[in-house]
């Protein structure tokens, strides 16, 4: 069973040094918006094994690369684009490396920490087909651990996928009062994680706006990003912003298969931007495409478009102030193609 790809390492428990696996094929993959309980089938079966149990050789293991993301990003678009038989599989994110960032957060011994993250991206590595690479797009939380990740897999690549702050703020008003909620609870996590920016108290936040607060935590991930691109190159690590993804959804497709050694081909490529994850919501499965997401952010630009013109001119400002980049170096697509 740990060797079948059908059953997904869903959960890590901490107390029992145990892994849950679910009993999920791939047609029932691709019907989940994400890899959680919400949307993983109520029936499925589950089992628990203990880690010290489960033996798995490196060389059924296939290749791994990751899309990292900030919200509102598209990420789980392209998780689906990149789900393609006998190329590659895309997981939407998996929700046991969310149960390591609790175990970071809470102060897990890192010897410990680095070997559960070890099994667990291995329990990930389990192709469903032979000879397929598997691509794994984290919850965004999962991003403190990204480091870690790519030490793990060195030969690992990451795309950066985020969107430009603009977009961003406009999406999360776009949720309304749930967006705002949202956008505390992402700052919280961010701060647990240590890699708040500088110059913000926890009193100076509680003065800032919804909006502000988001725009922190938007300015908190990019540096998070850029540090990481620092750390381990260009070669490794590309960005891409959501607007230049969907205004060049063939190119950008084109140079992520080239990127992640995924070798399609132009009619490879063709279908799947004519296909179902350019086409349907990632949420709901509902038609949508570039236009209803630009009618969605005409919306919100009538109701909050002031106090979001106000915030990205006033985060510009505090990027300025730390010597911050609002542009991420080692771009997939240049923001002109």
């Amino acid at each position: 069973m740990t060797r079948n790809a059908e059953f997904l390492a869903h959960r890590y428990d901490e107390t029992s040094d145990a892994f849950q696996f679910v009993a999920l094929d791939r047609d029932q993959h691709r019907r989940c918006t994400f890899l959680t309980d919400e949307y993983i089938p109520a029936q499925s079966r589950r089992i628990m094994i203990e880690a010290k149990d489960i033996n798995l050789e490196p060389e059924t293991l296939a290749p791994v690369d990751f899309v990292f993301h900030s919200a509102f990003a598209c990420s789980t678009m392209m998780a689906r684009a990149l789900d393609i038989d006998g190329v590659s599989m895309g997981l939407k994110e998996p929700i046991v490396l969310n149960d390591l960032v609790g175990m970071k957060r809470r102060g897990a011994a890192p010897a410990r920490l680095t070997q559960i993250l070890q099994q667990s991206v291995d329990l990930l590595a389990r192709p469903f087909s032979s000879g397929e690479k598997i691509i794994i797009k984290p919850s965004n939380v999962v991003n403190s651990l990204a480091p870690s990740i790519l030490k793990l897999r060195p030969d690992s690549k990451a795309l950066f996928l985020h969107a430009p702050l603009k977009s961003f703020l406009r999406s999360l008003a776009a949720k309304n009062m749930w967006g705002r909620i949202w956008a505390r609870e992402n700052m919280i996590g961010i701060m647990d994680d240590g890699d708040l920016i500088g110059g913000f108290t926890s009193a100076d936040l509680l003065r800032l706006t919804d909006i502000q607060v988001a725009a922190v935590a938007w300015l908190s991930e990019h540096a998070r990003f850029a540090r990481m691109i620092d750390q381990f190159g260009g070669d490794r690590i590309k960005s891409l912003d959501s607007d230049t993804f969907l205004r060049n959804k063939q190119a950008t497709v084109a140079r992520i298969s080239s990127f992640f050694t995924l070798n399609l081909g132009e009619k490879q490529i063709d279908r799947i931007v004519a296909g179902p994850a350019f086409t349907q919501h990632s949420k709901d499965f509902s038609k949508f495409d570039t236009t209803a997401r630009l009618d969605q952010h005409s919306n919100v630009q009538d109701s909050n478009g002031e106090e979001i013109d106000m915030v990205v001119q006033w985060a510009a400002a505090v990027a300025d102030s730390q010597n911050l980049s609002l542009d991420l170096p080692a771009p997939l697509l240049s923001s002109q193609e």
